[in-house]
């Protein structure tokens, strides 16, 4: 719900601050190139979250002294990307894809109205986040090495 940085992504345990040098290390193994996307998908929505760098990245010197995972997306670029997808307000068509007052549709109304609640007021409508339920909480990424597509992965999400 927050913009991801260092004072907004906490420790499940500690609740603490994750160091902002956590956050800027590649987030794959092995590291997936800033210049290449990693698509991540749910079950629990149809739509990918395509993750690319999350800002410009600066170097003084030659690259030959850069590391590789310089050139890496991070942590903070998938948390980046995650948000900004998941903030989206929904499309009539996606709205209509869960079955004119079917038990999807109540599922996700029930996720807003408890979230505008939470925010104290009503926040420009549905957004995606809402298909998440209660379930809004990033656990983590799992990759697919079999999958045979490099650069894609699972999302997985539990309760907050």
């Amino acid at each position: 719900m927050f913009t991801p940085s260092a004072r907004t992504v906490l420790d499940r345990a500690t609740h603490s601050a994750i160091p902002s040098h956590t956050l800027s290390q590649p987030a794959t193994e092995p590291p997936t190139l800033s210049s290449s996307r990693l698509i991540l998908r749910s079950h629990k929505f149809p739509w990918p979250v395509v993750v690319g760098p999350s800002g410009p990245r600066f170097t003084i010197g030659p690259s030959k002294h850069r590391s590789s995972s310089a050139n890496a997306i991070t942590n903070l670029d998938v948390l980046y990307a995650v948000h900004t997808t998941l903030l989206t307000p929904v499309t009539p068509e996606e709205w209509e894809s869960l079955g004119n007052g079917s038990r999807a549709q109540q599922k996700v109304t029930k996720a807003y109205e408890k979230r505008c609640s939470l925010l104290g007021g009503w926040d420009g409508g549905v957004k995606r986040v809402d298909w998440l339920g209660s379930k809004t909480r990033l656990i983590g990424v799992e990759v697919e090495k079999s999958a045979g597509k490099p650069g894609t992965g699972k999302l997985v999400f539990g309760k907050a």
